[in-house]
């Protein structure tokens, strides 16, 4: 199976939260999945954005979801 191709990613969405424009921070591929088998799991790019208006972190693999833990790092600055 190929590699997505992570260069196709959608155009900056809009905040969910507070209807600003996201702005494009890093893409990864990946299942999505923690277990052991998750490389022989069909592999999806996962965009990741902030929201400069209300300062919340999101991810875009399938649908456009909050990222939490990506949101406490940026906040405690670990």
């Amino acid at each position: 199976m190929p590699a997505p191709d992570v260069s196709e990613r959608p155009a900056d969405p809009q905040c969910p939260a507070c209807q600003g424009t996201l702005t494009y921070v890093t893409t990864e591929v990946s299942s999505g999945s923690f277990r052991p088998q998750a490389a022989a799991m069909p592999q999806i790019a996962v965009h990741f954005y902030d929201c400069p208006a209300c300062r919340t972190c999101w991810k875009l693999g399938h649908q456009l979801l909050p990222d939490p833990i990506r949101q406490i790092l940026r906040d405690t600055g670990a």
